[in-house]
């Protein structure tokens, strides 16, 4: 059986940019540093200044046809343009996870504070109505989502936590005879 060479990757770049004189090598040769000193500069990390260069030099590879049609500056500019979208792209990925990791630590606090409240009222749930009771109860007590309880009820979902909100202003409503 014949073993595939690591060459394939690079002599497919080649075949494909065959008429041109530009090179991933000439341009690592020319841009690398000056491309690093920027990443640095953007992103305050070696590692990540690393990464994005290395993302800059990939794309390139796939584009040294058009490379090769542009000048000296507008080559630069493109390199220059790909490396601060790059960036650009990992940070708006960050905040977009960031903001995810937020709203879960808030949904768990909440979820929490709502678990500790019918902890508390446990032994009096006989009082909340029927209506309420094997919702929360299912909600609260067992951690059934949402989703779980409605295709259990064989209700929407939104049904099941309109009536979970309902439940609630019930008990905040009926707080005094409760406790």
């Amino acid at each position: 059986m014949e073993m595939m060479s690591t060459q394939a990757p690079v002599e497919a770049c080649k075949e494909a940019c065959k008429g041109s004189s530009l090179t991933v090598a000439d341009l690592y040769i020319e841009y690398e540093e000056r491309l690093r000193r920027y990443a640095v500069g953007l992103t305050h990390d070696a590692d990540s200044a690393d990464d994005l260069v290395q993302e800059t030099f990939i794309q390139a590879m796939a584009h040294l046809v058009l490379l090769n049609q542009l000048n000296l500056y507008q080559r630069r500019g493109w390199l220059y343009q790909v490396l601060k979208n790059r960036f650009y792209d990992q940070q708006r990925a960050r905040k977009r996870r960031q903001a995810l990791l937020e709203k879960l630590a808030q949904q768990a606090l909440v979820d929490d504070h709502a678990t500790v409240n019918i902890g508390a009222v446990y032994g009096l749930f006989e009082l909340i109505p029927e209506r309420y009771r094997e919702l929360l109860k299912k909600r609260y007590v067992l951690g059934m989502t949402s989703e779980q309880i409605a295709r259990e009820l064989n209700v929407p979902a939104a049904t099941v936590r309109s009536r979970l909100r309902l439940a609630a202003q019930w008990i905040r409503a009926h707080r005094s005879e409760l406790i």
